[in-house]
């Protein structure tokens, strides 16, 4: 089975690229990015258009099923109503389908639970109903590419991810990574509110083994929501960054006048399908702490 891989150097991307390449062999594995990636063979593309050589359109006959996870992917709420980006997801998806994929039999398009409309437990039965563009821009490219396999006839999987912690999510201004790199620094962490929110994650190492199991789902069972089962305040969570650390820690409140929403989900079709085991929370967290605590 040849796979192709876009975002093959992002934050999920890069760690699907090593362990497909572990799983199949690296000369099974086609890394599609921006960038260079040499842990198997690739093809870089420069700007919206991909201008690929000769060679490059040689490799692309050989795919067999494209892991599509390269995607514009806002680092902060600000970037959420991004024009620009966003309208680049869909660009992109575009440009992609259009590639001479002559062997392709399995598309997996990797989307998000942004697409759905805001609930107090979100399901793959939830609305897809999206607050921001970047949802919208993803549900829209879940539809080009459920519409180009049903025209080409090849399978399509659908995998909407939710919050995704672990090594390689410092470049996000959320409240994991941030916290997390106060605490390994010494420094001050800040609580918005009283942290009665409640939230939900998977470890990245999960999420990667529900995206490569997937590849050998035979049964068309829908999108299947790739989240946490396990639910958590963001007080107790912060109490449990802090008892990782080890140290005394200073925490800075800060107001909150936004809108308090929970994030929980239920997992149950991805346990069926997928992953039968999560992470357990602490020992995520652990390992997330003692990776950025080498980063300082």
């Amino acid at each position: 089975m040849k796979l192709l891989i876009t975002g093959a150097s992002g934050f999920i991307g890069s760690r699907l690229v090593s362990a497909a390449c572990a799983a199949l062999g690296a000369e099974n594995v086609i890394a599609f990015s921006s960038k260079q990636v040499d842990a198997c063979p690739s093809i870089m593309y420069h700007g919206s258009d991909f201008n690929l050589s000769a060679a490059d359109h040689a490799l692309l006959t050989t795919v067999e099923v494209v892991i599509h996870v390269g995607a514009f992917t806002p680092k902060n709420g600000l970037q959420a109503n991004a024009i620009e980006e966003c309208n680049g997801n869909i660009y992109f998806t575009e440009k992609l389908l259009l590639l001479p994929l002559e062997n392709l039999i399995k598309i997996i398009y990797v989307s998000t639970i942004d697409a759905y409309e805001p609930a107090e437990l979100t399901t793959e039965e939830t609305p897809t109903i999206p607050v921001s563009l970047y949802g919208w821009s993803k549900l829209y490219c879940e539809r080009m590419t459920s519409i180009f396999a049903t025209n080409h006839r090849v399978g399509c999987q659908i995998l909407r991810i939710g919050h995704v912690y672990g090594p390689g999510e410092e470049k996000y201004a959320k409240f994991l990574p941030k916290t997390i790199k106060n605490l390994a620094a010494g420094e001050a962490v800040e609580l918005w509110g009283d942290g009665s929110e409640v939230r939900s994650f998977i470890y990245i190492d999960d999420v990667i083994a529900a995206i490569l199991q997937a590849v050998n789902l035979r049964t068309d069972v829908g999108p299947i929501n790739v989240v946490g089962g396990a639910s958590v305040t963001i007080r107790a969570l912060l109490d449990q960054l802090i008892a990782i650390s080890g140290k005394q820690v200073v925490i800075t409140a800060r107001e909150f006048t936004g809108i308090k929403r929970n994030y929980v989900f239920d997992n149950a079709k991805l346990r069926q399908h997928l992953l039968p085991i999560e992470t357990d929370l602490s020992t995520g967290l652990r390992i997330e702490y003692d990776y950025m605590a080498g980063l300082v």
